[in-house]
């Protein structure tokens, strides 16, 4: 098909058409008379992408999905979803400012969205879709609290030490399968998760005692031949063993601590938990 046909087909304008093919997006020949020649590859490519500029997506965000599969578009959901809580709370912001309250208060909030911002950004650049998603979502509820004086330089080591941090690299298909098992988890359900991981943390007996069989049939999983052999156990070990190598237990998190009041207490009982787990387990 011509570049005319295309654009009756899909509406795209012209200069939006040479722009993607620009950008590698679509393929397509060059004829000997020196006219483009597109494919239903092309074509099909090119309705996705103008149903996806329709929807708001970026480029960018395309390519990723374009590149990694629809899997890709949860990751995506999810950014957006994080960027409609950031307006939320600068909207509350605003509001603040309305209302006369202190400049003190209101550079302190600002503040509290800046360093939020800032980790969010280097925790999903170092990490991709889901993983990176994860991560933050586990530090977030220790974010929401001013540093105290005299402990800023910790926040900064931090970020610099997710600036050095080399991205965490998968292989595409490690990528897809991580991205498609958690193509239904929203950020909220994150949230739910990690809320219920701190209430088990700051709870261990109880949950321990309430969660005997389903702490058995985990188990059970975590040692069975499937689970052994599975993409998830090969990505998991992946995961631990690049943040061992680049020393992420022995620098970042104790910055983390450092600056965050609340993330270092909810430390402090995460290491009594799991003692209280192995004592468990001994027991049996």
């Amino acid at each position: 098909m011509l570049r005319n046909e295309i654009q009756k087909i899909t509406g795209l304008t012209r200069k939006a058409i040479e722009y993607y093919q620009e950008k590698g997006l679509i393929r397509p020949q060059r004829l000997e008379n020196g006219y483009r020649d597109y494919d239903d590859e092309d074509l099909e490519v090119l309705n996705k992408i103008s149903v996806y500029r329709k929807l708001g997506l970026k480029i960018e965000e395309i390519e990723e999905i374009l590149h990694s599969g629809i899997d890709a578009l949860s990751a995506v959901l999810r950014r957006k979803e994080y960027a409609m809580e950031m307006a939320g709370r600068k909207r509350r912001v605003l509001d603040m400012i309305i209302q006369g309250v202190d400049n003190q208060t209101i550079a302190e909030q600002l503040t509290l969205i800046e360093n939020e911002l800032t980790i969010y950004d280097r925790l999903t650049m170092a990490f991709p879709g889901y993983i990176g998603q994860m991560l933050f979502v586990a530090y977030q509820p220790f974010l929401d609290e001013p540093i105290k004086e005299g402990k800023e330089h910790y926040f900064q080591q931090y970020i610099c030490f997710l600036d050095n941090l080399p991205a965490f690299e998968l292989e595409d298909n490690e990528y897809r399968y991580i991205e498609k098992l958690s193509s239904t988890w929203s950020l909220d359900l994150l949230k739910e998760v990690n809320f219920n991981k701190i209430q088990a943390v700051n709870n261990p007996e109880e949950w321990l005692l309430e969660n005997q069989e389903f702490i058995t049939d985990y188990q059970t999983f975590k040692g069975s031949s499937d689970y052994l052999n599975s993409p998830l156990n090969k990505i998991q070990e992946k995961f631990v063993n690049f943040l061992q190598d680049n020393n992420y237990y022995e620098h970042a998190i104790p910055l983390l601590r450092s600056f965050s009041q609340s993330y270092d207490n909810y430390y402090k009982k995460l290491i009594q938990a799991n003692k209280k787990f192995l004592e468990m387990n001994l027991d049996q």
